[in-house]
């Protein structure tokens, strides 16, 4: 398993009590995959796997760290998962995709690429797709970096297959005025 198949996403705190309960902090939309048997890596070898967890005060116990001592070596550790693994059990309704999807994507508008998506960023109930700009617009003074709100009034088409993202004119004059 490679370091580019795998995407974060949790932390571990600290022990929670005695019996080697950890604190869990998720670092991902899907809350719902973690649930007993569910297995994660902390290595690109090593994999734990969920025996108990509690939602309500998102703690977490995994098999064979059931005891304090055990649990404190996994204290600040990151969990990953596979993006195979994501797929099969994070289920997306109509219209959204997964983060590792939409990066690296290319932005269009209809008449020209403007950049490529480099980061997504979470403001209140919103997104910002962080588009780095392409070479050719680089050249025309453009600002290196600029924001595209992920919103319908500029998104108009994502296709993941072709990894392309075709936006609306109003994308562009966001550009000209970064």
């Amino acid at each position: 398993m490679t370091e580019k198949t795998l995407i974060q996403v949790a932390k571990l705190g600290r022990t929670v009590g005695l019996r080697g309960y950890i604190k869990l902090y998720n670092l991902s939309d899907f809350p719902s995959q973690f649930k007993k048997g569910n297995s994660f890596y902390i290595s690109k070898e090593e994999i734990i796997t969920i025996k108990d967890f509690n939602r309500y005060n998102s703690t977490v116990l995994f098999v064979d760290y059931e005891d304090l001592n055990k649990a404190k070596k996994l204290t600040n550790l990151i969990l990953y998962q596979s993006i195979e693994q994501t797929r099969k059990c994070c289920k997306l309704k109509k219209d959204e995709f997964f983060y590792f999807d939409i990066l690296e994507c290319e932005v269009y508008d209809d008449k020209q690429k403007l950049g490529k998506v480099c980061d997504i960023v979470k403001t209140g109930s919103s997104y910002l797709l962080e588009i780095q700009t392409d070479e050719e617009l680089l050249r025309k003074k453009y600002s290196k970096i600029f924001y595209i709100p992920y919103i319908d009034k500029y998104v108009q088409k994502v296709d993941i297959n072709k990894h392309q993202i075709f936006c609306s004119n109003e994308a562009v004059l966001i550009l000209e005025n970064s």
